[in-house]
């Protein structure tokens, strides 16, 4: 049996602030000059909170597809940040009020089991897709699983994290069984719990980054059975082109070969980034069918993980 990814929607803060302007706020640490060295123009700023952003996403994806929400079986909520996992109040109790709950309820996906995703920073959304396939794959009556990440960092907070630009948005995506479209080939995902820290580890995070990225790569491409000769495009986490461009001469693979347009023009959006990619390079008319795809990201907490898809 396999599994694949029909569709992917995503929504994006309403204000685009250059990094100029980003930098005449005090919203950064380096000079925007450098960050538009590194391949950055801009950030996404929404005025919505996390979960407003992920309703309209995972709404936009139904209303789309059209597809039947009592076929959903399952519904993953993912956010790196600790505010998109609560909706609370002065009383304690507002602790176990869910934000996946309450879209599941508001959405109507009466028959999905509705599980949150957390704790995975960057990585969410890409280990919500693997659960979503481990379900489906173990559930003899579910058909479609529903995956959304959301992300909206406080209104004034920084928007540079280490060299990368932090835009807020959400994307949701749809896996369905028997889909012959982005079947998911392989999978690996490496945690080093040693750089838990990431403030006072932050040096020694960006010196483990290139060879374990390298090194994950290439196992995940070997557990698909391909090199790096058959992937036809990279849709990578959206941070500084200049490390991937560092990356691509580790796997090694063609400057070419990477979808780098919205790095520029979307910037950093946590865990959606590499499906925002696949969305919008397959829009554009980069992919064909039978292309085999290199997502690659990496998440605070320390975990890097890369999926091999066949389009």
């Amino acid at each position: 049996m396999q599994v694949g990814i029909s569709a992917v929607e995503y929504v994006l803060g309403s204000e685009t602030v250059s990094v100029d302007e980003l930098e005449a706020r005090g919203a950064l640490d380096s000079p925007a000059a450098r960050l538009s060295e590194f391949g950055f123009s801009c950030a996404r700023l929404s005025r919505e909170s996390s979960y407003a952003l992920a309703s309209a996403a995972t709404n936009k994806l139904l209303c789309t597809t059209g597809v039947d929400r009592a076929s959903i079986g399952a519904l993953f909520y993912a956010g790196a940040t600790p505010g998109c996992h609560a909706v609370e109040t002065p009383d304690p109790l507002s602790a176990f009020n869910y934000p996946v709950a309450q879209l599941q309820y508001e959405l109507e996906l009466t028959h999905a089991t509705a599980l949150g995703v957390s704790q995975a920073g960057c990585l969410g959304l890409m280990a919500s897709v693997t659960l979503a396939r481990d379900f489906l794959l173990s559930s003899k009556s579910a058909g479609r699983a529903l995956c959304v990440s959301t992300d909206v960092l406080p209104a004034g907070c920084k928007r540079e994290m280490i060299y990368n630009v932090i835009s807020d948005g959400a994307c949701a995506v749809l896996l369905e069984k028997e889909c012959d479209h982005n079947r998911i080939l392989a999978y690996r995902q490496v945690t080093k719990g040693y750089y838990w820290n990431s403030i006072a580890q932050k040096n020694e995070i960006t010196a483990a980054y290139f060879p374990t990225a390298r090194n994950i790569v290439r196992d995940t491409l070997a557990d698909a059975d391909l090199d790096s000769s058959d992937i036809s495009c990279i849709l990578p986490h959206n941070v500084s082109l200049r490390s991937w461009e560092i990356l691509l001469g580790l796997i090694p693979m063609d400057r070419e070969k990477l979808f780098a347009e919205n790095i520029a023009k979307v910037a950093h959006v946590i865990a959606a980034d590499n499906w925002i990619n696949l969305r919008d390079a397959a829009e554009t008319g980069r992919l064909h069918h039978g292309d085999k795809l290199l997502l690659f990201t990496f998440g605070f907490g320390a975990n890097w993980a890369c999926m091999v898809l066949e389009h």
